[in-house]
């Protein structure tokens, strides 16, 4: 799935001179946690989030600075709890990505920057937004793979084992019957056993039962 299948395309913005009270409003009127925002060539320049408005001096009292010699983060850190545009307070290292770009490499992003959501730009230009809800949503819709029967379950688990944990059929035996599976193998530690079961277990119509092998101790040499 990429991202022009995900994003949404209806999307709510602001401009670098939007006052910040128009884009409070503009987020409770589209119950909307953050917006883009564009520049007068019509790329994106920024994103103003909720993040951004909770550091604003109304919800962090006085910043008076008494005997303490302002320096260069003191006057940006002011403009950007003072200022009345939306410029003065948005994020402006945007993390943006094209409509091509994959789902896990749009989770890769979010993760790695911890931020909720990624304007998709095409020729530069914005054109949707992916948020961590857009996110949800594909994975809910997701179908779950079904396999009939016990022939064909054994081979989906298989696949599935060897596809996802790097688990082929030399480091795991893989056995059903009416549907219950039973994996097979010399499993390092129980997480393992349990990332065994989860990948088993995505698959509709099968409940799993993992045995953990022990490997034989070695004999002392006579």
């Amino acid at each position: 799935m990429l991202a022009r299948d995900l994003m949404t395309t209806n999307v709510a913005y602001v401009t670098v001179g939007t006052s910040l009270k128009r884009a409070i409003q503009i987020m409770i009127d589209r119950d909307v946690s953050g917006l883009p925002v564009i520049d007068d060539a019509g790329g994106v320049c920024g994103m103003l989030t909720e993040g951004d408005l909770l550091k604003r001096h109304e919800f962090n009292g006085s910043h008076e600075i008494g005997h303490l010699q302002p320096d260069v983060a003191f006057f940006e850190r002011y403009s950007k709890q003072h200022g009345r545009a939306v410029e003065d307070c948005m994020t402006a290292n945007v993390v943006a990505t094209s409509p091509q770009a994959t789902l896990a490499e749009i989770v890769a992003l979010m993760r790695r920057h911890n931020i909720k959501r990624i304007p998709i730009l095409t020729n530069g230009r914005l054109s949707g937004i992916v948020s961590r809800r857009d996110v949800l949503k594909a994975i809910s819709a997701t179908p779950e793979p079904v396999a009939l029967g016990d022939d064909a379950l054994r081979l989906a688990v298989s696949t599935r084992l060897q596809a996802e944990l790097g688990l082929g059929r030399e480091k795991v035996e893989v056995n059903v019957r009416d549907s219950v599976v039973e994996v097979i193998g010399e499993f390092e530690s129980d997480a393992a056993c349990e990332a065994v079961r989860i990948v088993t277990e995505a698959i509709a119509g099968a409940s799993c039962v993992v045995t953990r092998k022990t490997r034989p101790r070695p004999t002392a040499a006579q």
